[in-house]
């Protein structure tokens, strides 16, 4: 039997994987709540900078609540070096080698991903009128939502954490469809054994020998897309896929994230999934809803990784 605490290591390592493959709109503005009257005491960060631990920051998940520009703020500043090192690779803001030496303290550093989140989600002509300490961060999600499709029900009705996950399900689905229907039979079987381990999914060679629609709507009815599981299968589906085509994904990029995410969310992601230029070119000046998208999927991921690490069960989590 494998060590437990074995386990929980791999899923953190393989929560960081995400999928942004999305067209380019343009959006002039967003909606801003009010400032909190905290919103600049740092003093409130509940975790030890030094510290590589994100559990201190699963309190502040609120999988319940639509998360205004505070949330955001606290959760950035509850958050250890590595993760805000990982964010700001993910915005731009420092280089794919940058290590933490490159970070500036935590209050400059959450306040500089705070302004990136506005600018990449705003157009040039406004925003220089806005605040990135009042930015609503429900509203990015719900635009990057509506943007990839999620019904409209859900996106009016939900909390962020879960509009984040259907978001994150549903771009999956669309890439994972027509990526499957490039895949021989073999590479189905050797895919959906790398997704399951342990068998607990069965008749595998019948899912194999289905079209990606197909398979889909047979894994979505299995243990590979419920609760935290569901990471992990998107994690090895996306680094199984590359080594198919013949590309290495280094593993840190899934420790940080941000490698695999460059990885799927440029180029060379499209190719792999078969879906060409589908991010179009990005307008200069117009808000950016793929970075934007980066920038959650993200945010959501360190959620998973911090209330996994916290030990929080499932079905606190995901059974709204």
């Amino acid at each position: 039997m494998q060590d437990p605490m074995h386990n929980r290591r791999h899923f953190l390592a393989l929560v960081g994987a995400g999928a942004a493959l999305l067209s380019v709109r343009c959006r002039a503005d967003l909606p801003f709540s009010k400032p909190a009257a905290n919103q600049l005491d740092a003093a409130k960060a509940p975790s030890d900078p030094a510290s590589k631990s994100l559990a201190p920051a699963a309190a502040l998940v609120k999988v319940k609540e639509k998360w205004t520009a505070e949330h955001l703020y606290e959760f950035l500043n509850a958050l250890p070096n590595e993760s805000l090192l990982s964010l700001k690779k993910a915005l731009g803001l420092l280089n794919e080698n940058a290590n933490l030496n490159a970070l500036q303290g935590k209050s400059k550093d959450v306040r500089d991903i705070q302004k990136q989140a506005l600018w990449i989600s705003s157009n040039i002509l406004t925003y220089p009128f806005h605040d990135e300490t009042v930015l609503n961060y429900h509203s990015l999600v719900m635009w990057v939502a509506k943007d990839i499709g999620v019904a409209p029900e859900i996106i009016a009705n939900e909390s962020t954490f879960v509009l984040e996950r259907a978001a994150q399900k549903l771009l999956f689905a669309q890439v994972f469809v027509p990526t499957w229907d490039k895949l021989n039979v073999k590479e189905r079987e050797d895919l959906l054994n790398k997704i399951d381990p342990k068998g607990q999914i069965k008749d595998k060679a019948a899912i194999a020998a289905l079209s990606g629609s197909g398979a889909l709507a047979a894994l979505s009815t299995t243990v590979a897309f419920t609760g935290f599981a569901f990471y992990t299968t998107m994690s090895v589906t996306i680094s199984t896929v590359a080594g198919f085509f013949g590309l290495t994904l280094p593993f840190a990029g899934y420790a940080g994230a941000s490698s695999i995410i460059a990885f799927i969310s440029g180029p060379v992601g499209w190719a792999v999934m078969g879906i060409g230029a589908v991010g179009g070119i990005a307008l200069a000046g117009r808000a950016n809803v793929k970075k934007t998208t980066d920038f959650i999927f993200r945010i959501h991921e360190l959620k998973v990784a911090a209330l996994s690490e916290a030990g929080i069960p499932e079905k606190e989590v995901f059974d709204q």
